[in-house]
């Protein structure tokens, strides 16, 4: 069963029909790092200065009123780092005390022993050097050793947490540098992504469209000898972006403060606070300037998905 998929638009069809609230919540514990990643979304942007850590009584504020606007399940993410979140412990024990569905997509650079239902580590790097160009910091060694404790910890207290790593991939042989550094690592899978950039501009060059080929042959050929090699579905829409958000509904991202973001990759786009009485209102009639938008993007399934749904047919009563 694929976990990083762009079909998962078929398990809401009745949402999609009947019920537009939004599915999954995007949460940005913090808006600081321990990282400097180069290919950071939020580095883009100019934003509001001074680090914050959303409290935990702030969190379950937050939570039991996403959940009244119809939220299925929770991404911890950022924004910042979310494991550097100064009640994160308490917050994901509340989580799993009310058996909230959530995931988290951390560096990992602390180790936390967590029972999330996915845990994905951006480990990026094949060795010390590799890991500092992509993250700004020399932890390769340090995030494996993580990843190996969490991972023997969780065979005992969390079996049914998924655990993956991924890298960014900028040029083909870093896959398989990637691969044969990391495959000893005891994860559920190992995911390999494209550079999200603004309008796409990360594969505007002549010679993108043969380097995405040799990667994706590459992906697809580790795959064959390992089932936890994974082809992330936005390779196969680098080139494409739907003239608008029509599924942004199925998603609402609430930064550190609790204001509600256009969505995870717009940042400085805010369209008003979780707790205002007509978010999902305010957050319905809202339109985005698309030519700004992060290509590829995990909502461009989703809204291929609902143009789909919603185009006009004719002779529609002959099947």
């Amino acid at each position: 069963m694929e976990n990083i998929a762009g079909d998962k638009m078929f398990a809401h069809v009745e949402r999609a029909l009947n019920d537009r609230r939004p599915i999954t919540a995007d949460i940005f514990l913090t808006d600081y790092c321990n990282n400097k990643c180069p290919y950071c979304t939020y580095r883009r942007w100019e934003l509001e200065t001074g680090a914050y850590s959303m409290r935990y009584e702030e969190f379950v504020k937050y939570a039991e009123r996403l959940l009244e606007l119809g939220v299925e399940g929770f991404i911890l993410t950022g924004g910042g780092e979310p494991t550097l979140c100064r009640d994160f412990k308490k917050i994901t024990d509340w989580l799993e005390a009310h058996s909230i569905h959530y995931g988290i997509n951390t560096n990992f650079n602390e180790v936390q022993y967590i029972k999330p239902d996915y845990l994905k580590v951006s480990l990026d790097g094949w060795d010390e050097d590799s890991y500092e160009k992509s993250r700004g910091v020399r932890a390769y060694e340090k995030v494996r050793n993580n990843i190996q404790a969490y991972a023997e910890w969780k065979r005992r207290e969390s079996p049914k947490t998924t655990l993956g790593i991924q890298r960014v991939v900028s040029w083909p042989d870093d896959v398989y540098k990637f691969y044969k550094a990391n495959c000893d690592l005891d994860v559920d899978y190992m995911s390999f992504r494209p550079i999200e950039s603004t309008g796409g501009i990360a594969y505007l060059d002549e010679y993108s469209d043969g380097h995405i080929k040799e990667i994706v042959y590459t992906i697809e050929e580790l795959a064959k000898k390992d089932s936890r090699v994974k082809l992330n579905f936005k390779w196969n829409m680098i080139d494409e972006q739907e003239s608008t958000c029509t599924a942004q509904w199925a998603q609402i991202a609430v930064n550190e403060h609790g204001q509600v973001m256009y969505c995870c990759h717009k940042p400085y786009e805010i369209i008003g606070h979780v707790m205002d009485r007509d978010i999902l209102e305010i957050k319905e009639k809202v339109r985005t300037d698309m030519a700004r938008c992060d290509i590829p993007c995990r909502m461009t399934a989703p809204n291929k998905f609902m143009a789909q749904m919603e185009k006009e047919r004719k002779d529609q009563y002959f099947i």
